[in-house]
């Protein structure tokens, strides 16, 4: 158990661990002063762990990859159900691309009977 590779760093225990067994034995000793310190050094030593996992985690870089990863599979995702509802129903896709063309030529055909030319010279 000692060789486990560290979840957060990829770093292997080492000799830290061995102190750690070390205090772990004071910790149970009879001498209370002895003990309460090795209590105190343990807690120091699990809070200096949980630390520097928290600021590993909390990289910027970091953060920004699993940002840019998260999109990324958020967009393919999103893309594959639009594409799966267009052929799962095509019919209304067809109906519906029809009538925007609809909608688009008829505005290029009314473009220039909307267009109001003004002569300043004669006022109207």
């Amino acid at each position: 158990m000692a060789e486990r590779p560290d979840e957060i760093s990829g770093q292997t225990e080492g000799p830290a661990s061995a102190d750690t067994e070390e205090l772990r034995e004071l910790a149970q000793s009879d001498d209370e002063v002895e003990a309460t310190r090795a209590r105190i050094e343990l807690t120091r030593a699990e809070m200096t762990e949980t630390v520097d996992a928290l600021q590993e985690r909390l990289d910027p870089e970091r953060l920004k990859e699993q940002a840019k990863t998260q999109a990324r599979d958020t967009l393919r995702s999103t893309g594959s159900d639009i594409l799966e509802t267009i052929k799962q129903n095509p019919i209304p896709v067809a109906v519906v691309a029809g009538l925007l063309g609809l909608l688009l030529v008829r505005r290029l055909w009314s473009r220039d009977t909307d267009t109001i030319v003004i002569d300043l010279k004669k006022g109207r």
